[in-house]
C-alpha cells in the first residue's frame, strides 16, 4: 500500500510514528510522514535511520517564536483546569500551524490508499474524509469513554459514574476541538460535525491506543473499531548512537546513575529548564547518588557542576536506560514506556495532561513511588522519591517484570498488522 502518516506535537508524538512508518516500511508498504514538531526540532536523521521518507511542516513558526512560545508555556504550566491548558496548547501550538499542516494532509491524500494520523491532527482527519480515504487514528494516552477508568485528572468513581465523568468532560473539550476540526472539514468541502466522539468511532477504519497492554489492558467496552496496539517505540538497532567518550566514562565509573529529563517541558522554556536542573544537582547530592541530566546547551552550559553529575543533549531512551538505575521524569506515554521497557523504577513529576494519569499508573503498579507535583519539586522532597526507589528492591523488580512483559508485546508489529486487516 501507499501509506501517509501525520503527526503533530512534542517529541513524544512524533518518534511513535517514525516507530510505525519503520515496520510498514519493512512490510514493503510505501510510507511518507510529516510531522509538525513544536519544539521546531529537525528529525531528518531519525528518518535516515528508519529508512522513512519524512518532511517537517510549519517548522519556522516555532523556530521564529521560540521566546514567546516559551513565555506563554511557562504560563500555561501553573494553570490548573486541564480544559484551560488544553485550550492554551492549542492557540499557542496548534492555530498558527493549521494551514500548512492543512495542505501537507491534502497532499499526502492526493497518492496515498491509506491514512494514519495522531488523534489530534485534525487537517489528516478532514483530508482523508473529503477525498474518502480510509483514516487510522493513534492516540498516545487513553482518551475513549470507558466504565474502566475515568478520564485524567478526574478520581476513579467506579463502573456507574466514571461514564458521567467521560461525558462532562467529553463536552468541555469538544468545546475546544470542534471549532477547528469543523474549519477544516469546512475548507474541505464537508459538512459540520456535531458529535467528535461518534467521528472517532464511525469514520475511522480504525482508533489504535498506543499504550502497552499489559500497563493498561483494553476495557471491553469500547467500540470493535478501538484497539490497544502497545508502545510504539523505536528498537536500540533503529538509530545509530554511540556514546561520546565523556558519557561513556561517566557509566563506567561507579555504581549505575540516575537519568533526569522532563523532556519537553523543559525545551520549551530556558528558564524553568534552569530551575529544573539546578533542583536535580541539589537532589542527587541530597541523596547521595549520581546522575545524567538532559538539557539543552544554553541551560548546561550554567549547570551546577559536579563529580555526581554528567550533562547531555540528546540521547536514545532505549539504549541509555538500560545502563540506568531509575528514570527521573514528567510522566509523557513515551518516557514512562520507555523506562518500562528498560526495566527501570520511575520518580516521576507530572506537569500537565495526560502526564498526571501515568504518574498515578505507575505508582499503584508498584513501578514509581508515589508522584511529586510539578508545583512542589523542591531538593528534598525529589532526594527522598529518589532513595525510595533505590532502597526498596521491590521498585526494580516490579519494574523489570513489568519491561519483560513489554518486551514480548512489540507494538508496531501489532499495530501493523491492524492496520493491514484494516485495509483488507
Amino acid at each position: 500500500m501507499k501509506i501517509g502518516i501525520q503527526t503533530w506535537g512534542t517529541e513524544g508524538d512524533v518518534r511513535p510514528f517514525f516507530a510505525l512508518a519503520r515496520e510498514l516500511g519493512l512490510r514493503g508498504h510505501d510510507v511518507r510522514v510529516v510531522y509538525t514538531s513544536v519544539e521546531g526540532r529537525d528529525f531528518s536523521a531519525l528518518a535516515r535511520d528508519c529508512g522513512v521518507r519524512a518532511a517537517s511542516v510549519g517548522e519556522a513558526y516555532f523556530v521564529r517564536n521560540k521566546q514567546h512560545i516559551a513565555d506563554a508555556s511557562g504560563a500555561g504550566f501553573a494553570i490548573s483546569n486541564p480544559m484551560k491548558q488544553l485550550e492554551l496548547i492549542f492557540g499557542l501550538l496548534m492555530d498558527p500551524v493549521l494551514d500548512p499542516m492543512l495542505a501537507a494532509a491534502a497532499d499526502l491524500v492526493r497518492d496515498r490508499d491509506l491514512l494514519v494520523a495522531h488523534f489530534l491532527c485534525f487537517p489528516m482527519a478532514a483530508a482523508a474524509m473529503a477525498k474518502r480515504r480510509k483514516l487510522v487514528g493513534v492516540a498516545m494516552q487513553p482518551v475513549f469513554p470507558t466504565r474502566r477508568y475515568p478520564p485524567t485528572g478526574l478520581p476513579d468513581l467506579g463502573g456507574w459514574l466514571n461514564p458521567l465523568s467521560w461525558r462532562v468532560v467529553g463536552a468541555a473539550v469538544e468545546r475546544i476541538m470542534a471549532p477547528r476540526l469543523n474549519a477544516m472539514r469546512a475548507r474541505s468541502g464537508l459538512p459540520p460535525l456535531r458529535d467528535m466522539q461518534a467521528h472517532a468511532t464511525d469514520d475511522m477504519a480504525l482508533a489504535l491506543v498506543a499504550l502497552s497492554p499489559t500497563l493498561l489492558p483494553r476495557p471491553d467496552d469500547w467500540h470493535p473499531r478501538i484497539h490497544v496496539s502497545g508502545f510504539l517505540g523505536l528498537p536500540a538497532s533503529a538509530e545509530q548512537w554511540t556514546p561520546e567518550p565523556g558519557l561513556q566514562s561517566f557509566l563506567d565509573a561507579g555504581e549505575p546513575p540516575l537519568f533526569l529529563s522532563f523532556g519537553s517541558m523543559l525545551t520549551l522554556d530556558d528558564g524553568r529548564a534552569a530551575e529544573s536542573v539546578g533542583v536535580f544537582a541539589e537532589a542527587l547530592e541530597l541523596a547521595g547518588a549520581r546522575g545524567v541530566v538532559q538539557a539543552q546547551a544554553s541551560v548546561i552550559a550554567n549547570a551546577p557542576r559536579s563529580a555526581r553529575i554528567h550533562y547531555l543533549e540528546r540521547a536514545p531512551h532505549a539504549q541509555l536506560f538500560p545502563r540506568c538505575a531509575a528514570v527521573v521524569h514528567h510522566g509523557g506515554a513515551g518516557t514512562t514506556q520507555s523506562a518500562l521497557l528498560a526495566g527501570k523504577p520511575s520518580v516521576i513529576v507530572p506537569h500537565a495532561a495526560d502526564q498526571f494519569f501515568f504518574a498515578d499508573l505507575l505508582h499503584a503498579r508498584g513501578c514509581a513511588s508515589k508522584p511529586l507535583k510539578r508545583n512542589a519539586l523542591a531538593p528534598k522532597a525529589l532526594a527522598a522519591r529518589v532513595r525510595r526507589v533505590l532502597d526498596d528492591p521491590t521498585f526494580a523488580a516490579k519494574a523489570k517484570a513489568m519491561g519483560e512483559a513489554l518486551a514480548r508485546e512489540d507494538g508496531a508489529r501489532h499495530a501493523a498488522d491492524l492496520i493491514e486487516a484494516s485495509a483488507s
